[in-house]
């Protein structure tokens, strides 16, 4: 029944489209600018990926805003413009993964002094989060292509986003081959050593938890994916580092040498623990 469907907020929309002067704060105040964003609206896609727009998008989402700001550009841009670079539309993602200015400047964020703050941390995690999966091949080029990516990303580790990031790169990265190539880069990077690096009693509470809970997670993953890609002859590199009787022996030491402190102690048993979890098939 066609009398139901409300076309007043789409037409509202062309009228703002229709301006010369337009904005991008113009749309974003629009309530249902995301909703037309996935109707896949061909003006409004054709304005947002215009790379000054892309552009501020992305700032909007890796750049600490002004402290006396009104709370519009201090929480609710930010957030809009998260949604609308994740909201899984083709040209979107294409002009964001396709364009190495957009990436550079969505890079920048990890340069910046810690601690990140938790809020943009959480929008930069979500929008890589999503290029890792949607534009793979070109977001991981670029990303080997950064000799200190990993560096950033465990220097950032006490923020909780950044657990994500390392995570989705291991978790979501397709086809297998790709997988192997990712997981044989981030293991000659040193990843399992540096996070076990991290769990020592010289290091702040918030860093050896995430830490300890990111090698969880990475033990977890690997066995699963394990069990699922049978036909892949190659083992995988991080869990046969973390299974090593190496890793395992540094993971003791960093616990029981020296100042023994309860958190270390808590978090190298959580990873031990995982280790000898019994994964039975489905």
């Amino acid at each position: 029944m066609f009398w139901k469907f409300d076309l007043h907020t789409s037409s509202h929309l062309e009228a703002i489209l229709d301006k010369e002067d337009v904005t991008l704060a113009e749309l974003m105040d629009e309530e249902d600018v995301l909703q037309e964003c996935k109707a896949q609206n061909r003006r409004l896609l054709l304005f947002l990926c215009q790379e000054q727009c892309m552009q501020e998008l992305v700032c909007m989402i890796t750049t600490e805003p002004p402290a006396g700001g009104e709370e519009t550009q201090r929480f609710k841009y930010p957030n809009i413009a998260c949604e609308l670079l994740t909201c899984d539309v083709g040209v979107i993602n294409d002009k964001l993964g396709n364009e190495e200015s957009l990436l550079e400047t969505l890079y920048a964020f990890l340069e910046q002094p810690s601690p990140l703050n938790p809020l943009l941390a959480s929008f930069f995690s979500k929008t890589i989060g999503n290029l890792i999966t949607r534009k793979t091949e070109q977001v991981i080029n670029f990303l080997r292509k950064k000799e200190g990516f990993l560096s950033l990303v465990l220097k950032h580790i006490d923020t909780s986003a950044m657990m994500d990031v390392l995570l989705r790169l291991i978790s979501c990265v397709e086809p297998a081959p790709l997988r192997l190539e990712t997981l044989t880069w981030l293991n000659a990077e040193k990843l399992a050593e540096r996070l076990v690096e991290l769990i020592h009693p010289e290091r702040d509470e918030e860093r050896q938890s995430n830490a300890s809970q990111t090698l969880c997670d990475i033990i977890r993953l690997s066995r699963d994916q394990a069990n699922q890609l049978q036909e892949i002859s190659q083992p995988d590199p991080l869990l046969s580092v973390l299974e090593s009787q190496e890793c395992v022996e540094q993971l003791l030491q960093n616990m029981f040498s020296g100042e023994r402190t309860e958190s270390c102690i808590v978090n190298g048993i959580q990873v031990l623990l995982t280790l000898l979890e019994i994964r039975r098939p489905v």
